[in-house]
């Protein structure tokens, strides 16, 4: 055998293409996205949220319609499903961790965070193209996940990304 032939030999086996499957955001969810990015957008131009901070906020309505089509996708499993039901539930909820309805805006970046763990988490048992396929956010996925996960403490606090990571990784 060649060393050619040798090297090819070593080379990982690569999974031929599969068929994307479009996924439609229901009515319901497409509705809470625009008034979500809507709400958010408002909130900063009339607080003057600075521009670090509106990033993470503005993320809150692409990881809502991500999660929510993974939660419809067939190839998804069901610990993944529940994971991103937990979070988008996080985002439908008025109790959390900092409620938007005390502090506005701003309390969309606990669920960003939350979003954001679950997505890792799903990571690890989903193909990565299959949640890309979902994600419409302008900045790519892996990227996002990784600033948010390194701004986390400093977005919220230690003891709230406690709080949260609790939240969604309880032991049974």
């Amino acid at each position: 055998m060649s060393e050619e032939n040798h090297n090819e030999n070593l080379l990982p086996v690569v999974r031929k293409p599969t068929e994307l499957v479009p996924v439609v955001l229901p009515e319901k969810h497409q509705r809470f996205y625009d008034k979500l990015r809507e709400k958010i957008e408002t909130f900063i131009k009339d607080k003057g949220v600075n521009d670090s901070v509106a990033k993470f906020i503005l993320l809150a309505p692409d990881l809502f319609v991500l999660l929510a089509r993974l939660m419809l996708d067939k190839r998804v499993g069901v610990q993944s499903k529940a994971l991103a039901g937990v979070a988008v539930a996080y985002f439908i909820t008025p109790i959390d961790f900092i409620p938007e309805a005390l502090v506005g805006g701003f309390g969309l970046v606990d669920d960003v965070i939350l979003a954001v763990y679950a997505l890792r988490k799903i990571l690890v048992d989903i193909d990565e193209s299959i949640v890309r396929e979902h994600w419409n956010g302008e900045e790519d996925l892996l990227v996002v996940i990784t600033k948010v996960i390194r701004s986390a403490d400093d977005l919220v606090g230690k003891k709230i990304v406690k709080k949260l990571e609790d939240t969604l990784f309880r032991k049974k």
